[in-house]
Parts: structure tokens; sequence; C-alpha cells
């Protein structure tokens, strides 16, 4: 764990270069070798959120948020009407089109920030172990406030701390924000994204904790799954 908040988030190069490079590569590596399953849970989660898949509605503009290879679109596209991959990684979107060729019906290079802006009103922005690589997440709260449809959704993972880390913390750092980790990306508190949210007018509509979604060295890591949804505003 690195306490230090002054590395609040991956630069765009970083990332890029870091999944430029893994693209290929990428989804072998994340489901095969790591266990990760986020994608999946991030949906099961999205369908209690509303009681039942059989009640989960139909979003008329979807973006998918840092997609790679569409491994979570793929989960939301049975109620997408409309779905658009984002990352900053050309290559990666490059590799999602050659794996699942008909997933999007448009994909966009570039930052999510600027694209929910761009695309807004938007109803329903999914990201699943993308916003990792954000630590403060007021500037990405913020687009996505003004991205967002009155009403709208946003559904995403984030990752956690150990549990020996979490009561570390909490005896030395009790009302830590994040925390960047020897993996490169960042854990948040649970009470910091309550508090974000709640500063940008989402509301808390749903939230698990994600236990054991990817593995390393052996360990699994620890995570959330937060369903928030833009307030509306009065008429």
């Amino acid at each position: 764990i690195t306490a230090d908040p002054t590395v609040k988030r991956a630069s765009n190069t970083y990332v890029t270069a870091l999944f430029d490079e893994y693209a290929h590569n990428f989804e072998h590596s994340l489901v095969d070798e790591l266990g990760y399953n986020g994608f999946e849970r991030l949906r099961r989660a999205f369908d209690r959120a509303f009681g039942g898949r059989e009640n989960t509605p139909v979003f008329q503009l979807v973006i998918d948020a840092g997609c790679g290879t569409g491994l979570v679109g793929e989960q939301f596209r049975n109620v997408s009407h409309h779905l658009v991959g984002v990352d900053l990684s050309e290559a990666i979107i490059v590799e999602a089109q050659r794996v699942r060729p008909s997933l999007y019906d448009e994909t966009r290079v570039g930052d999510v920030t600027d694209v929910f802006r761009e695309m807004k009103p938007v109803s329903l922005i999914i990201a699943a172990d993308s916003y990792i690589y954000f630590g403060d997440l007021v500037p990405l709260f913020q687009s996505m406030e003004e991205g967002l449809s009155d009403g709208g959704f946003v559904a995403f993972t984030l990752e956690n701390v150990s549990k020996e880390d979490a009561k570390s913390l909490a005896e030395t750092t009790p009302d830590w924000r994040w925390q960047l980790t020897p993996s490169g990306r960042f854990a948040h508190r649970k009470e910091y994204v309550e508090s974000v949210a709640k500063h940008h007018s989402l509301d808390i509509f749903h939230y698990e904790p994600l236990v054991d979604f990817r593995y390393e060295n052996g360990v699994g890591v620890q995570g959330h799954i937060f369903v928030l949804q833009k307030q509306q505003k009065d008429l």
C-alpha cells in the first residue's frame, strides 16, 4: 500500500501504454490466469438492484467506460438499445471488435470523462475494473453527474484494500479515501465513494461488497459494487 494522496490518477499515457501492450492477451490473462469475474458479478448485482433480471429495464444510451475487449458490455447488451464502447487504448478497441464484432453499436477511443459530457444525456454507464485507475473520484463523478440523464444510472466496480490493511488503516488513518496499491491500481474506502456520490447528485441505489473477484499471487482481491442513480430535478 502506498499512502500517497498526491497521486490522484493513473496518467492516460500509462493506461494507454499498458493496454496497448496487453491487448491481444488481455482477456486470457484476466479471466483464465487471474480468475477475474467482476464483469459477471456486476450484472448479477445490477439485476438484484431492480428486484430480479426480469425487472431490469432497457436503457436507451449505454456507455461501457473502459470497455476493454467487451466482457462487461456483453453482459449488458440485452438491456442496451445503443451500446457505446469507450477506451483509451485503440489497440484494445480493435481487439474488442475482433473478438466481439457485433457487440457495440459504436466505439470511441478517448477519456471517458470527456465522452460522458460529449454524449449526454446518457441513460446508463457501466464500468467494470476501469475506475480503479482513478484515485481522486471527484473529477470522474463530476463528469458522470454532467453526462447522465436525470434518473440515469451508473454501475461500477472498485477495489478495496485487504482486510489486514483495512484494520491497519482504521487505526492509523481512519478517514482514508484512496490508496495506491503495488499493482498500480487504486483501492477506495466505501464511505469515501458514498461521500463523493452524495456531493454530485448521485444516490446509492444498490451496494454489495465484491469478495475475491480476482486473484493475485493466490490471494483474493477485495472490492465494491456500486449502482448509483442521478437525482431527478424537481419540476
